[in-house]
């Protein structure tokens, strides 16, 4: 059966492969983003999750109002932030939570309100979801938040599938300029291990995608 799937995230990196993946088996695919990297077949929104939350949900809404009815929510969203509680300003901390949590959660509440049939949510996480890191308190926090929301979504019976995936360290910009990625994961090959796992009968699904050596672990479905 073929979906209508929307991928937050979804113009580089593990978003935008995935994006690519489903839309080459036939499915009808948005993403959204700041730029538009200009791919066959896949619908550009331009989305930025903002610090301000006035904006955020103007956003949000404006999204919605465009993407009637889809039937797969992908969340891959997200940014590296590093830095001691301390060393973090405001906006800073704000800014990950909105991004982490806030708009993921006003996300899927809209869409669940506005969908014909019981939303499919695919949540992208990180190794970061259940490894505690010093430099990385908020990244970590937000991930582990993540991850119990789609945990207690899945206990929703008016929706639908949920999986929760949670990939190390991927070859993507996330990291920015001069970030060693030896030995990290390819992102086209972790989209692929994530259309695999989405696969067959399951309320809840969490996997860990892993590396040294690159390896699929299910972690619990039911």
């Amino acid at each position: 059966m073929l979906k209508k799937i929307l991928v937050i995230g979804g113009t580089s990196g593990l978003g935008l492969e995935m994006a690519k993946l489903y839309s080459r088996i036939g499915h009808t695919i948005f993403i959204t983003g700041r730029k538009d990297p200009k791919v066959p077949d896949l619908h550009f929104f331009c989305f930025s999750v903002s610090h301000d939350t006035k904006d955020l949900v103007s956003q949000i809404d404006t999204l919605v109002s465009k993407t009637q009815n889809i039937d797969t929510f992908i969340y891959a969203a997200g940014y590296c932030q590093r830095g001691r509680i301390d060393t973090l300003n405001d906006e800073e901390i704000s800014g990950m939570i909105h991004i982490g949590l806030t708009a993921p959660a006003l996300l899927i509440q809209r869409f669940k309100n506005s969908s014909d049939n019981p939303l499919e949510i695919i949540i992208i996480t990180s190794s970061s979801q259940y490894t505690p890191r010093e430099l990385e308190p908020m990244y970590t926090a937000t991930k582990a938040g993540l991850g119990m929301l789609g945990a207690s979504l899945s206990l929703d019976s008016e929706i639908g599938r949920v999986l929760v995936v949670a990939p190390s360290g991927m070859k993507t910009p996330f990291w920015g300029k001069g970030h060693n990625t030896k030995g990290y994961l390819e992102p086209e090959w972790v989209a692929g291990q994530i259309a695999e796992v989405s696969c067959g009968e399951f309320k809840y699904r969490f996997v860990k995608i892993l590396r040294d050596p690159k390896r699929v672990e299910t972690v619990e479905t039911r």
